[in-house]
């Protein structure tokens, strides 16, 4: 798979994906992605992503307003 933006080679690899929404920063960390290796630009699984709603959604009930979650804990 290439990159939509770059064209270079995607590798398997884990990025911190950050949400600003409503007031809250969410950092998910350890997410699994396909990472380019020229651009760094990551692009993340339909399952991953689907996880990362339920993340996003369980966070948002919390009143803080900066949250930091591992990827890996909270998507089992």
């Amino acid at each position: 798979m290439n990159c939509i933006l770059c064209k270079s080679n995607l590798i398997k690899g884990a990025v911190n994906h950050i949400v600003d929404l409503d007031g809250h920063i969410i950092i998910i960390k350890n997410v699994p992605a396909n990472v380019c290796k020229q651009c760094g630009e990551y692009f993340i699984e339909t399952d991953v992503a689907m996880k990362l709603e339920k993340i996003i959604e369980d966070v948002m009930k919390n009143k803080a307003e900066i949250f930091v979650v591992n990827y890996s804990e909270t998507a089992a």
